[in-house]
């Protein structure tokens, strides 16, 4: 039996590479987003990648790859920036709330903390509830998650009641990807220049039968 306490803590792994991705679409209102969260002690610094998208508008992106670390909690607050992710139950529960001010970025760029574009605000006032069991993936778990709750952008609010993915990883690795599956159109391209990585990491989302994000071929 897993151990949950110890699997998911409301604190990052102790000196180790630890991130978490959540990820989710809500096809009634037309808008997705994903979070990452990366505390990485090596780089003694935190990363961290917010977006919002409506269907209608540019995606909204929030980038930053020079947070404090943190050791006892999820919580980052930097210039144009607040970001709490605390863990009501392990692997159950967690809650998230963000402030910050994001950029309308044209889709078809390379995305890091320099690019420009439309300086927008973004709001999350959400509960992240896990749907079924986490499966173990080499260091790390994903499992599928409800989130619910207040996503503002720009001058528009949302009351979101969403499907998503919910992943941890703690050795340094970034949490595997669906690739885009045949016949799915994707509805945006999120392509982002991460620190040390070879290449970029291109997502979208879909709306099919089964929402969620995917990997776009680089």
């Amino acid at each position: 039996m897993i151990d949950t306490d110890a699997f998911d803590p409301g604190y990052p792994h102790p000196g180790l590479d630890d991130t978490i991705d959540i990820e989710w679409v809500d096809k009634r209102a037309g808008v997705a987003g994903l979070l990452r969260v990366a505390v990485r002690p090596a780089a003694g610094a935190t990363w961290f990648l917010a977006v919002v998208h409506e269907r209608t508008a540019p995606p909204v992106v929030v980038l930053d790859y020079d947070l404090p670390l943190v050791s006892n909690a999820w919580e980052f607050r930097a210039p144009g920036i607040w970001a709490d992710f605390v863990c009501e139950t392990p692997v159950e529960q967690w809650t998230v709330g963000l402030e910050a001010f994001g950029l309308a970025v044209d889709p078809t760029v390379l995305l890091t903390p320099a690019s420009f574009g439309d300086r927008t605000p973004v709001g999350l006032d959400v509960d992240v509830e896990a749907v079924m069991a986490p499966d173990e993936d080499d260091e790390g778990f994903a499992h599928e998650i409800t989130f619910r709750g207040e996503v503002l952008v720009g001058s528009k609010g949302y009351d979101i009641d969403a499907v998503g993915m919910r992943r941890r990883r703690w050795d340094g690795g970034w949490p595997r990807l669906t690739p885009l599956p045949p016949g799915f159109e994707a509805e945006t391209r999120i392509a982002v220049q991460w620190p040390g990585q070879p290449s970029p990491e291109i997502r979208s989302w879909v709306a099919g039968n089964r929402p969620g994000w995917v990997e776009l071929p680089v």
